[in-house]
Parts: structure tokens; C-alpha cells; sequence
């Protein structure tokens, strides 16, 4: 019994961890410049495909890692000024240009790598037992950075100036620009920001799981599924629910088997929604 619990304990930080970068990042972009970016999903895949490649042409994993997380970043930012800041006043095309553009590179992708699942290159090796239970460094180490990162963006958005004028664009956008923010400039670094937290979350992801072109739709899903339920905007409950969702896909996963697992989440956000329609943290507009 020990064991089990050892094993949904950090399994269950693990997946949580990794899908509040996720989550955080779709929340971010989406609190800051009001856009629904469904290409989210893509920066989360299209940095462990990156990765995978270039680690296998010989680039140091860490390495490849950093470029392919600044990569995802760079095409973040030239979608941004490309397409979404012409048509962002317009929810409905911003929704129907970004899943476009996430089906067009989903497609290329199965094109390239096939539908079968391939794993990151390891970043780090090993296995520590708990008692019985074997956790292996890569879970470890995909827990420890997502703390980390969630841990240095929550400073980078209240201590440092470019995090206030973030803030100060998400709550008033009119009032953010009559004292001098460069609002776009802002918007252009929050997506950077949120497609480097997508990105981070995909190369953790396929280190202790595998890369496969579906599971950018997996990530669309889940992450817009925790931001909901986190409430709308709020970084804070997106990184609560993400943890939430979780231990709910670890248990659940434990005692009735990976098949049920995805479908108890969502069966609980549903429920939890019934109750509280604006999310955990969400407040009525």
C-alpha cells in the first residue's frame, strides 16, 4: 500500500507539473492579449520533435533542448505578427486561423515522423527506488524544472518591470496604453513566453512518455480543460487544477487502468464546472 502511494504521489506531481507549464502558457496569452490560441498544442509537440532531431544529428540533448524551446518561441512570435495581431478583435477568426494552423502542422508532422509514438532523447538517466518503487531521474527531473520555471515566471510576472506591464495589459488595455505601454511589444513577449512554456512542457512530456503527432491535440485539450476549470486567465488556478488533473489521471490510471484515465479528468472538470461555472479561481464578469 505504501508503494502505491509512493507511486501516485510523484507520478502524480510529475503529470501535474507538466501540464501547468502547459496550462500556464495558454492561460497567459489568453489573459494578457484575450486570444484563444488553439496552435497551443503545436508548441508543445513541435519543441520535443525538434529536440528529438537534433539530438539525433549529433547536437548535445541540452542543447538541442534550449533551441528547440526558443525555436517553438520565434514561431509563436511570427504567427503573432503575421496573422493574430491583424485579426485579433476578431474571436472567432483568431479560433479559425490557430486551429488551422495546428491541423496544417499536425498533418506535416505525421507526414515527416509517422503516427507512432518516438521518445526525447534522455536527459538525464537513472532510477531511484522508494521503498519498492522505482522513480526514474527523467520523472524527477521533469518535476523539479516545471517548479522551477512555474516558480521564475511568477517572479518574472510580479518582481521585475516587463512582468508589471504584462500585468498592467492583462487588467486595463486601454489604461496600459495612456501611461505609455507599448502593448503590442507586451503581447509579442507573452507569446513568446506562453510558447516557451508549451515547449518546455512537451520536452518533459516525451522525455518520461513518447512524442507523437496526436498528442498536440492532447495538449489543446488538456490545457484549455485546466484553464477552465482553473478560471479563465488566472495563472494561479491553472497551475491548481493542473495538479488537480493530475492526481486524478495517476489514481485513476492506478486503479482502473490508462484507459479510464483521461476520461475521469474530464468527467471531473465537467462536474466541478456544474457548481462553480467560472472555474476555481474565475470571478463573474
Amino acid at each position: 500500500m505504501i508503494d502505491i502511494a509512493v507511486r501516485i504521489i510523484v507520478y502524480g506531481a510529475v503529470v501535474g507539473g507538466i501540464w501547468a507549464l502547459v496550462a500556464s502558457g495558454f492561460s497567459l496569452i489568453f489573459g494578457v492579449a484575450r486570444i484563444l490560441n488553439f496552435a497551443h498544442g503545436i508548441f508543445f509537440i513541435l519543441a520535443a520533435y525538434l529536440g528529438i532531431v537534433l539530438a539525433k544529428s549529433g547536437v548535445n540533448p541540452y542543447l538541442a533542448t534550449l533551441i528547440s524551446i526558443l525555436f517553438v518561441g520565434g514561431f509563436a512570435v511570427a504567427i503573432y505578427t503575421g496573422l493574430l495581431a491583424r485579426i485579433k478583435e476578431h474571436e472567432v477568426m483568431v479560433i479559425i486561423v490557430t486551429l488551422a494552423i495546428a491541423l496544417l502542422v499536425e498533418q506535416i508532422l505525421i507526414i515527416i515522423f509517422g503516427e507512432h509514438g518516438i521518445s526525447y532523447p534522455a536527459l538525464i538517466s537513472g532510477v531511484l527506488r522508494i521503498g519498492k518503487t522505482p522513480i526514474t531521474y527523467k520523472r524527477i527531473l521533469a518535476f523539479v524544472v516545471a517548479v522551477v520555471v512555474l516558480a521564475l515566471l511568477e517572479l518574472f510576472i510580479h518582481k521585475t518591470r516587463t512582468g508589471k506591464m504584462i500585468m498592467a495589459s492583462s487588467q486595463n488595455y486601454e489604461g496600459a496604453l495612456l501611461v505609455g505601454i507599448n502593448v503590442d511589444r507586451i503581447f509579442i513577449i507573452t507569446m513568446f513566453l506562453s510558447a516557451v512554456l508549451a515547449g518546455i512542457g512537451g520536452v518533459l512530456y516525451t522525455q518520461v512518455f513518447a512524442a507523437s503527432p496526436a498528442a498536440s491535440l492532447k495538449a489543446l485539450i488538456f490545457a484549455f480543460a485546466i484553464v477552465i476549470l482553473g478560471g479563465l486567465g488566472s495563472i494561479k488556478g491553472s497551475i491548481v487544477a493542473a495538479f488537480i488533473i493530475g492526481y486524478i489521471i495517476t489514481i485513476t490510471n492506478q486503479f482502473l487502468g490508462a484507459q479510464w484515465a483521461e476520461f475521469a479528468a474530464l468527467l471531473v472538470i465537467i462536474a466541478i464546472l456544474v457548481f462553480k461555472p467560472t472555474g476555481l479561481f474565475g470571478v463573474e464578469e
